[in-house]
């Protein structure tokens, strides 16, 4: 006899706008991590939704997918294997922001230049051939300023989201980190020497992040990042070279390390 499939977990809807918002700042988090699978999975979402509320941070409007806000707490590990429908997320948060997702061009070119911002191409239609609709949601003054300035990042996470996103576009990150294994036949970080797999075993077993060695400030829009723009830091040097403005070079980084000022 054979066994029935596992029934798809079902999830709560959310009820009031602060759930909505807490899963805003979710979608920034995935965005913005060092995780780059998670920051595939949730701007795959966005390239692909069909409903999406619509948010202004500084200058930059930026979009996430009704489908993802509209459940409790939500998160990629929750959601993906879970059994989601638009129909109920839309009408939830139509119930919560008093309108109806419209048709609006000019939202919609800001979606089409936010996806082009984090290397994505979208449709000219979203998925299954429909229009994509829009809410726009003012954000209260305390979640703008957090995202605003972030204390690793004092420009602001979007900056540094669109720094990875060109890394990541490129694949140009996976062909540094070759090069370099190729070279020392190993991963480790260059400011300090840490390695990942010493340190943890397996688990770190060829994980490096990768810093641009070229700021996005300096870069032109049609920048092409190169293998050797980019170094091997572990997450702790990487931080400390963000942590200021101008960025710290790595050999001073090092001389803080080693004691010389």
């Amino acid at each position: 006899m054979k066994k029935n499939p596992r029934k798809k977990q079902q999830m709560k809807l959310v009820s009031n706008l602060d759930q909505i918002v807490q899963n805003i700042e979710t979608v920034e988090n995935y965005l913005t991590n060092e995780n780059s699978d998670e920051q595939l999975k949730i701007a795959t979402f966005i390239k692909r939704g069909t409903c999406f509320v619509a948010y202004q941070i500084d200058n930059e409007i930026r979009f996430a997918p009704s489908k993802f806000l509209g459940y409790v707490n939500n998160s990629l590990e929750k959601h993906i294997p879970s059994e989601t429908d638009g129909r109920q997320t839309n009408t939830m948060i139509i119930s919560i922001l008093k309108s109806q997702p419209l048709l609006n061009e000019k939202l919609e070119k800001e979606y089409i230049s936010y996806c082009k911002n984090l290397g994505l191409e979208p449709g000219e239609k979203g998925a299954f051939g429909v229009d994509r609709k829009y809410w726009f949601l003012k954000l209260d003054k305390e979640f703008i300023e957090n995202e605003q300035v972030s204390g690793e990042f004092p420009e602001g996470k979007i900056i540094e989201r669109i720094h990875k996103s060109r890394e990541r576009n490129s694949k140009v990150v996976e062909i540094a980190k070759q090069n370099f294994k190729s070279k020392y036949g190993k991963l480790f970080c260059q400011v300090c020497n840490f390695d990942f797999e010493e340190k943890y075993g397996i688990l770190g077993k060829d994980f490096i992040e990768a810093h641009h060695t070229i700021p996005v400030s300096k870069m032109k829009t049609d920048h092409k990042t190169k293998p050797e723009e980019i170094a091997m830091l572990c997450s702790n040097c990487h931080k400390m070279v963000h942590k200021k403005r101008p960025w710290l070079e790595m050999e001073s980084l090092s001389n803080i390390i080693n004691g010389s000022r």
